[in-house]
């Protein structure tokens, strides 16, 4: 009897011992993402590209030998459930680090993750409020709706300072905001000739706001949709009703799913995106994507899997406690991904700055705008 307590303690020992061993080859971080819900699509673009780079990171030794595991969250598009996502994966899986998505539920965990220095990386909320409080241990990796339509008013104002732009967005506070940025920008170049058409976010029909938009007369429209299937119900909806404008958008529309939906009326939109600086990284990963998925990665998608790689640099080098992470973002300067030389702005916050261009839609391909 005494030989066999003996021989289960060692098995017990035995076991611990080795869970232990296995938890320190493991670096885990957390992701708090919208995996249920309406806001689904977007949860799974992130974290599609979020799998495919820790793939090819722990194939490449992972961090410092040991491999880098996701533990994911469903947020459920809801804030206080966001928090509980955070507050589980801090106290019990005791990750560093956090992926974020959505700004509600973002800024309810901003305050536990700066008490509790974990680092969160933002890469799919475009709400200027991200910017605002990305500071202390909030990294924002995204170039939000701000910068996209200051660049987008100074880009049309100088092609065509003469002409009425309508701009239609949805009423969500993201493209509200963006949609006031659009026009205070203009007001700033001295330009007023535009106006505003919005649609509630769980409409299907707009063609009351788009024949108001052709009775007008503006030959031009700045679109801020919130789903790709609302892009492409409007792009439709713009064709059926014989409205001859052109349309302006932001990054977000390019997805394989809004080419799908939209067919051939979402040829010739034209759309800021960030500045791909290396089309070998940006050619060899969507060729990747496209053999795992049968799809074009959306912007969700390219910013998620560039954050991996930038992470895994940092932790490598500098640690993997949440200071250590955030040391790290502060101070590397040169890490070269898809969108060039990592660097963080000048402002004092703690967001990217990303060149700017023009694309295209056309013949069910996305291509930048030639001048």
């Amino acid at each position: 009897m005494r030989k066999n307590n003996c021989l289960i303690v060692i098995v017990i020992l035995s076991f611990i011992f080795l869970s232990c061993q296995n938890r320190q080859d493991i670096v885990k971080v957390g992701a708090i993402l919208p995996l249920t819900g309406n806001m689904a699509p977007y949860g799974l673009s992130v974290k599609r590209g979020i799998d495919l780079a820790v793939e090819e990171v722990n194939a490449s030794g992972g961090i410092n030998g040991r491999r880098l595991e996701i533990v994911y969250e469903d947020s459920k598009s809801d804030p206080r459930t966001g928090v509980s996502a955070f507050n589980k994966l801090h106290m019990i899986d005791r990750v560093p680090l956090v992926f974020g998505s959505l700004t509600g539920v973002i800024l309810a965990i901003l305050p536990e993750v700066d008490r509790n220095n974990v680092v969160m990386i933002n890469t799919s909320a475009i709400s200027p409020l991200i910017n605002e409080r990305a500071e202390n241990f909030l990294f924002n990796l995204v170039v939000n709706g701000e910068t996209e339509a200051m660049f987008m008013a100074k880009e049309f104002n100088s092609r065509f300072p003469d002409e009425t732009i309508a701009v239609f967005y949805g009423n969500v506070p993201p493209n509200i905001y963006t949609a006031n940025v659009f026009t205070r920008s203009l007001d700033q170049l001295g330009n007023s000739n535009y106006f505003t058409e919005s649609y509630e976010s769980d409409a299907t029909d707009f063609r009351v706001q788009l024949d108001r938009i052709r009775r007008s007369g503006a030959r031009y429209g700045y679109l801020l949709a919130v789903t790709n299937k609302e892009f492409a119900d409007i792009l439709r909806q713009t064709r059926e009703l014989n409205l001859d404008i052109q349309w302006f958008s932001i990054s977000g529309i390019e997805s394989r799913e809004t080419i799908e939906l939209a067919g051939e009326t979402a040829n010739g939109v034209i759309y800021s995106y960030p500045k791909i600086i290396n089309d070998t990284l940006h050619s060899n990963f969507q060729a990747k994507y496209r053999e795992r998925h049968s799809a074009w990665a959306d912007i969700l998608t390219v910013m998620s899997y560039e954050a991996v790689p930038l992470i895994s640099t940092v932790m490598n080098r500098y640690g993997t406690t949440g200071l250590d992470i955030q040391k790290g973002l502060r101070f590397i300067d040169d890490f070269y991904g898809i969108f060039g030389n990592f660097r963080l702005s000048n402002t004092g916050r703690q967001f990217v700055d990303r060149e700017l261009v023009w694309k295209t839609i056309k013949d069910g391909q996305f291509k930048i705008l030639e001048d």
